[in-house]
């Protein structure tokens, strides 16, 4: 069995508490599919312009990320950490 993709534990369990996250495992990195509203509160600037960047549909915005790197996996975790307050 291939190692879990680094970051894997803290997003596993941020993504467990945040509805509509869906994490997968893929070769040497984790893929997060996450469904947030449009003007969700408490975000970076960062974080903000990367969810904007998602059209929106049905009143909300399904943002992709490829986690790779630990800047990728602070904004994966930070957006997760949003949608788990809601």
């Amino acid at each position: 069995m291939a190692a879990a993709p680094p970051f894997w534990d803290d997003l596993a369990a941020a993504a467990s508490a945040a509805p509509w996250a869906k994490l997968e495992a893929r070769e040497g990195y984790a893929h997060l599919s996450l469904r947030l509203p449009d003007g969700v509160s408490g975000l970076s600037e960062r974080a903000a312009e990367l969810v904007r960047a998602f059209p929106m549909k049905d009143g909300h915005h399904e943002v992709r990320i490829d986690v790779r790197n630990a800047q990728w996996a602070a904004m994966a975790l930070e957006l997760l950490a949003a949608a788990g307050a809601r």
